[in-house]
């Protein structure tokens, strides 16, 4: 019978953005993705003005990137610039990222994770 529960549960990337780097992703099993989602819509359906609500959509995309990059980078050899290892799990190292490497491994993990027709298939 054909498996439908998450058997690969990480998978390396090299960088493209940074010679030699490298990070390890882990794979959100089905309920994560929900509540990841459901987290990325977890806002409200108004505000005073469009200002306030462009800033809640914004307030909610850096929490799950926070969420997503604390959670799902097993391993890395990513360092700042005293060549001290960053520690995803502290919001002020994702934070720190060059932008270029941060929305590397952003794209990184949205590929690992999401339904992209045949490039799913040939990921698992």
């Amino acid at each position: 019978m054909p498996r439908a529960t998450v058997t690969k549960s990480t998978e390396k990337f090299e960088l493209k953005s940074l010679p030699e780097a490298f990070v390890v992703i882990r794979r959100m099993n089905y309920g994560e993705k929900l509540n990841r989602q459901d987290d990325m819509l977890n806002m409200r359906a108004g505000g005073d003005s469009k200002d306030e609500f462009a800033t809640e959509i914004k307030i909610m995309n850096k929490k799950v990137a926070l969420t997503d990059f604390a959670n799902l980078i097993v391993d890395h050899n990513l360092t700042d610039e005293n060549d001290v290892k960053l520690n995803f799990k502290n919001p002020s190292h994702v934070l720190a990222l060059d932008p270029v490497v941060g929305d590397e491994i952003g794209q990184l993990m949205d590929k690992l994770n999401s339904f992209e027709g045949d490039e799913a298939t040939k990921n698992s």
